[in-house]
């Protein structure tokens, strides 16, 4: 897709295809011995009743991503030296992929352990399906990196499901997209209770930022009555809809500065994009559409 237009343009493209693979190995399965280390006291287990008392204050943050439950455990050399290894699982791979966008530096020292990771100093986060995995280490020397790796290596190695980023992601755009930008957002984008289960992608465009999102729907109907929801939110403050074709669009009040919002829906897949420029919208939303549908299993429409 060539993005042509300069404009101060945010691009919507809405969806909520809603897949629950098989969750990992339970428990202790899931942590490998480590060289020179030992567990220290036994494994922790969190579920959603009582995450905040590992992270109060950090909890609803992951509470928003399905999560399922976390297990924790340490490691320690006998040297004062000590691992935490912190294995959050969520519902399905786009939540484990979101809650890691969540926490993952703009620039960094990136690894593709599991499907994707990062190292920082003192800690390695990294997700592969719906497990999130996040390790933070205290006084491990100079071999602090090598360690941390290899830890995760073995814990990835562990997880019962294969590396890979959600499939919907293959229908973006790749022209002029901004690396590391690719985001699940489970509840509330742009902070509307009726926009959930959203994916996401920046570009860069004549240094404009312009994100594409999408929704698809997993119920008949869904994507006429979210659309129903969001005009319905804008009506009663006091906006006017209008309708030129098949595209929808309205100044959200929350966003004027964006542009017009712009929403066609397509089957169950409802398409959307802040800008001023119909073109923009319309062959943004024709790309995402022409290649999701070549991506569908031979007899679903």
């Amino acid at each position: 897709m060539r993005i042509k237009t300069i404009i101060p343009a945010v691009i919507i493209i809405l969806s909520v295809l809603k897949l629950h693979p098989a969750v990992p190995t339970e428990g202790m399965d899931l942590f490998p011995a480590v060289e020179g280390f030992s567990v220290s006291g036994k494994m922790e287990t969190y579920t959603p009743d009582t995450l905040f008392e590992y992270i109060n204050g950090g909890a609803d943050l992951f509470l928003n991503f399905e999560f399922v439950r976390l297990h924790s455990l340490k490691y320690v050399n006998g040297k004062g030296g000590e691992i935490t290894a912190d294995i959050y699982i969520h519902a399905d791979l786009p939540n484990g992929f979101g809650i890691y966008t969540q926490e993952r530096p703009e620039e960094g020292d990136f690894i593709e352990t599991g499907t994707e990771g990062y190292y920082e100093e003192g800690t390695l986060n990294f997700f592969k399906g719906p497990a999130y995995v996040k390790l933070s280490s205290f006084d491990l020397g100079e071999n602090e990196e090598s360690i941390l790796k290899k830890l995760a290596e073995g814990i990835s190695g562990n997880i019962s499901h294969p590396a890979g980023y959600p499939a919907l992601f293959t229908a973006f755009p790749t022209e002029s997209a901004v690396k590391g930008t690719d985001k699940f957002i489970n509840l509330n984008f742009l902070g509307h209770s009726f926009l959930n289960r959203v994916y996401s992608r920046d570009y860069s465009v004549n240094g404009k930022t312009v994100r594409l999102f999408v929704i698809r729907g997993t119920v008949s109907g869904e994507p006429e009555k979210i659309l129903a929801d969001y005009t319905g939110f804008i009506k009663g403050k006091g906006g006017e809809i209008k309708k030129e074709g098949n595209v929808v669009t309205f100044s959200d009040p929350y966003y004027r500065r964006e542009g017009r919002m712009n929403i066609l829906i397509s089957g169950d897949t409802l398409v959307g994009m802040f800008s001023d420029d119909p073109a923009l919208f319309i062959n943004s939303a024709e790309y995402f559409l022409k290649k999701m549908n070549s991506m569908r299993p031979p007899g679903r429409s």
